[in-house]
């Protein structure tokens, strides 16, 4: 699709001859588009912006969707010619592919989520998930082939407590027991059984001595001892990934650490570690790297990559296992907490400097949720477990929507899980989110149940018009005497295809999230402001197909967030 910004830009650099950037312009409330172009060109020429802006606004001259522009203060304003420009966008909108994106030679492979298989997914986890899985689905229709890889640590100490706890007769947790002994889900019985041994752990020491016992001889071959951690983490996995079903989130590939180390590539990353200037050990800490030349600051001066007992570390893992990532795509992407900065700066420094790692590595990392102030821990069972989250997302959407008489309660499960993923979608993953069911679950503000009305809306005002979808895409708009609400809905239809390219190459997800808001938010007013059945002629042939472009325009917005879209609400 030919965009105005496109076309403003070819305009912009015949005059002055200069490279003009997409970032060089922008939609303003002065006019339909804005430039600030005029300033970084002043600095050049040795005269005011105001003086260049004049000169250059006197020199354009006005050609396919641009109608005039003027000068202010220094900016090019720009105002198009609807009748051409909004003839054009209704033509592509109402297009089941809109904005999807050209092939992408660069193949990206997306690790995130990888929680640890020690109990069910807890919401304090969440954002990891609904970040990554979104980035999967706006990279793709962006034009990327994408791979989604999920990393299990199914070789850990966790793993090990868990699987020898497991065995013992370690007193439950009473409450935690009453809580949630009924689950039928196989990760719950390994959230007890974890609580419970890990606090037999602190306090035993032949037990402690125990599991490293069978981490060490997992790693040295002995098949019957990594059976046994592998079996443990495949039982809760087995839970989690229902609860990834029900949430709609996809990953191509479960890749296991415990591969690592069968197939002897850890060894082998640590002996070239080894071979390194930088290697070292400490007494009673373990051996590994010294990055503090590379501005790496660690308290003891060690990253540790192997325990004094010569078993490996998860570092030591991870590395290996993004070693062998690189042979799948030619950008990794891990989605990470905020509190995984360090161990990030550690895994880049080593692969970058040390290991002569030559891929594109990039890190999205997030803030987290806090949900109605509850501080949580898996390891003390102070956890809010997604599909309890879920299950209450039903019942209040349910609620809701009864009492407003306005949806089906088939549709209680799309508000419900939409309301979860838009709101923690919505703010820039470096912004801490604090959840209220108020804001999630709202039909007036910025949340899903009300991108999902303007969705379901539109559909209603299709059907009601007797009009095949088809009929409305073959009908040609005329664009003449437009009213206001309709440019402005016309204009943020037209930004659709640069949102979801921006979202994808920024790898800001939030950046869609925001943009399908303001396009409801303006269909809102066009409704109130134009009507559309009782329209005539050319008036409703062309309203109609603006209902039906901002309808697909949605459910492919919503959709890229792994929302549904109902029709009916």
């Amino acid at each position: 699709m030919l965009s105005a910004k496109a076309e403003i830009m070819k305009l912009l650099e015949k005059e002055n001859g200069e490279k003009i950037s997409i970032d060089d312009l922008e939609y303003s409330p002065h006019a339909d588009l804005a430039s600030n172009v005029c300033f970084k060109l002043a600095e050049k020429a040795g005269k005011p912006p105001a003086e260049v802006a004049e000169s250059l606004a006197s020199e354009i001259k006005p050609s396919g969707f641009v109608a005039r522009v003027e000068s202010k203060n220094g900016f090019l304003n720009f105002f198009l010619d609807y009748e051409k420009f909004g003839g054009h966008v209704l033509v592509e909108a109402v297009k089941k592919d809109y904005g999807r994106g050209s092939s992408k030679k660069e193949k990206i492979i997306l690790e995130h989520t990888s929680v640890n298989p020690s109990g069910p997914v807890h919401v304090g986890r969440l954002r990891n998930s609904i970040i990554g899985d979104s980035l999967r689905r706006i990279l793709s229709y962006a034009g990327f082939p994408v791979e989604t890889h999920y990393w299990v640590n199914d070789v850990g100490k966790q793993i090990a407590i868990i699987a020898l706890g497991g065995k013992e007769d370690i007193p439950r947790d009473i409450k935690l027991q009453e809580t949630y002994g009924h689950m039928d889900k196989e990760d719950y019985p390994v959230l007890l059984e974890y609580v419970a041994s890990s606090a037999y752990f602190e306090e035993n020491l032949d037990f402690r001595e125990r599991v490293q016992d069978l981490i060490r001889k997992a790693e040295s071959g002995d098949k019957d001892s990594m059976a046994l951690l592998k079996k443990t983490s495949s039982r809760c996995l087995k839970g989690q990934k229902k609860t990834f079903d029900r949430m709609g989130f996809v990953f191509d590939f479960f890749e296991y650490e415990s591969e690592e180390i069968e197939s002897g590539r850890v060894f082998k990353v640590l002996d070239k570690l080894k071979k390194s200037k930088y290697w070292t050990s400490k007494e009673d800490v373990g051996a590994g790297l010294d990055l503090s030349s590379f501005g790496v600051e660690k308290r003891s001066g060690l990253t540790v990559c192997e325990r004094s007992d010569g078993t490996t570390v998860y570092l030591s893992r991870d590395l290996s296992y993004h070693l062998w990532k690189t042979g799948r795509g030619d950008i990794l992407v891990n989605v990470l907490g905020e509190d995984h900065k360090l161990e990030f700066q550690e895994l880049s420094t080593i692969l970058s400097k040390i290991l002569d790692f030559k891929k594109s590595l990039e890190v999205v990392h997030f803030s987290f949720v806090n949900f109605e102030g509850r501080q949580l821990s898996t390891r003390r069972g102070e956890t809010l477990p997604v599909d309890q989250l879920l299950d209450e997302a039903e019942e209040k959407a349910l609620a809701e929507i009864t009492k407003r008489g306005i949806g089906a309660p088939e549709t209680a499960t799309e508000i419900g899980v939409g309301a979860v993923k838009y709101h923690i979608i919505k703010t820039a993953p470096n912004k801490p989110i604090t959840f209220r069911w108020g804001e999630a679950l709202s039909f007036e503000g910025d949340a899903a149940p009300y991108i999902q009305y303007a969705h379901a809306r539109s559909a209603r005002i299709i059907e009601k018009s007797e009009v095949s979808e088809k009929e409305i895409i073959s009908n040609k708009a005329d664009c003449s005497g437009l009213h206001g609400e309709e440019r402005n809905v016309l204009l943020d239809l037209s930004r659709f295809p640069e949102v979801v390219l921006k979202s994808a190459e920024e790898r800001k997800p939030h950046l869609l999230a925001n943009y399908v808001y303001e396009l409801a938010s303006s269909y809102s007013r066009f409704y109130k402001e134009c009507p559309v059945l009782t329209s005539d002629g050319k008036l409703s042939v062309r309203r109609l197909k603006l209902v039906l472009a901002v309808k697909n325009t949605i459910c492919t917005s919503l959709g890229l967030l792994g929302i549904s879209s109902p029709t009916r609400m």
